[in-house]
């Protein structure tokens, strides 16, 4: 069970969290432009399938991510001190985990069973501390007893997953872990559980950084390494805080992409069909929210990942009102 020593121990001036976010933000920043080359001379390499063109691009991006996040919670923990560091290393092993597994992916290309499995049984660990209790607000509370070892660790590879399904253009997959940090970052502050800032705080310093060289025309991409961790963080987050129901609904345009790509056996790219005239046009079944989007509308590749960002947006400012009028 969470300790109620480590949430909410003292509030922080909040200069830490500056801090920790700047640290986070500037780690990432450079070590992503030294990080290209390297990845390039080994030939860890994506094609970008929506140009025209499709050049090779710097792959497997998401370590720099990764190492920014872990300076930025180091930074946070020296400055701000956690009487029960032992329950942040415990979800900190479950995020690394999943990192670790995506980064395996970039590599080796895992099967979808074995993206599925690896981090579930990294996660159990988190799911012998995490609170039993679930909280559904107005309706009720469910007690999962020993079964939340399951239950969370269940939901952590859930989300790494989730967020690997939507990504595919540049900036889309960072962007859309920007937006959701950032909203349970707010949701954390109206609850005042800083056990999910010492997550979310560096999250977003990192997922910043790496946007500047991401975004349209990406210079590289995150790959599985960075969207598994990028979604095992966001469960951490809403596990450690308590904040169980807020988060499954921050999720859901990408539990909609589950639901797509389940239709097509996980066998379906988000990618187009034809990118001409700087428009992408999309000819096949629709198994993604992308291929909806590409079908219905005339959009460039920016514009897309404009509208998938607005949607997440808009689900995220409905799920805060939400819970400030519950």
């Amino acid at each position: 069970m969470l300790s109620n020593a480590w949430r909410g121990r003292h509030t922080a001036d909040g200069i830490e969290f500056i801090g920790a976010f700047c640290v986070s933000l500037v780690t990432t920043f450079f070590i992503v432009p030294w990080l290209i080359p390297k990845l390039k001379l080994k030939g860890i390499v994506g094609k970008d399938l929506n140009k025209q063109d499709r050049p090779d691009i710097a792959e497997m991006g998401g370590i720099a991510a990764v190492v920014g996040f872990f300076a930025g919670v180091s930074a946070l923990v020296a400055l701000n001190g956690i009487e029960n560091v032992n329950l942040l290393n415990v979800g900190l092993s479950a995020i690394l985990g999943a990192a670790f597994v995506g980064m395996m992916d970039d590599l080796f290309d895992l099967r979808q069973r074995q993206k599925a499995f690896l981090p579930f049984v990294l996660a159990l660990p988190l799911g012998t501390v995490a609170d039993p209790h679930v909280v559904i607000p107005h309706v009720a509370e469910i007690n999962f007893g020993p079964w939340m070892t399951l239950v969370a660790a269940f939901a952590v590879t859930c989300a790494a997953n989730a967020a690997n399904m939507l990504e595919g253009f540049n900036g889309l997959g960072t962007g859309l872990g920007i937006i959701m940090g950032f909203t349970m970052l707010v949701l954390c502050i109206i609850h005042n559980r800083l056990d999910g800032m010492y997550l979310l705080v560096p999250l977003l310093g990192a997922l910043v950084a790496f946007l500047w060289y991401n975004k349209y025309p990406a210079e590289i991409f995150p790959g599985d390494t960075m969207m598994l961790f990028t979604g095992a963080t966001l469960a951490v987050a809403g596990l450690l805080s308590s904040l169980h129901v807020q988060t499954a609904f921050v999720f859901l345009p990408l539990i909609a992409e589950f639901g797509l790509k389940l239709r097509g056996h996980f066998e379906a790219e988000n990618y187009c069909s034809k990118s001409g005239d700087a428009y992408l046009e999309y000819h096949g079944k629709i198994e993604s929210l992308t291929h909806l989007l590409m079908k219905h509308r005339r959009l460039t590749e920016q514009r897309l990942v404009w509208m998938l960002w607005g949607i997440e947006g808009i689900m995220c400012v409905t799920v805060v009102t939400v819970d400030i009028l519950l």
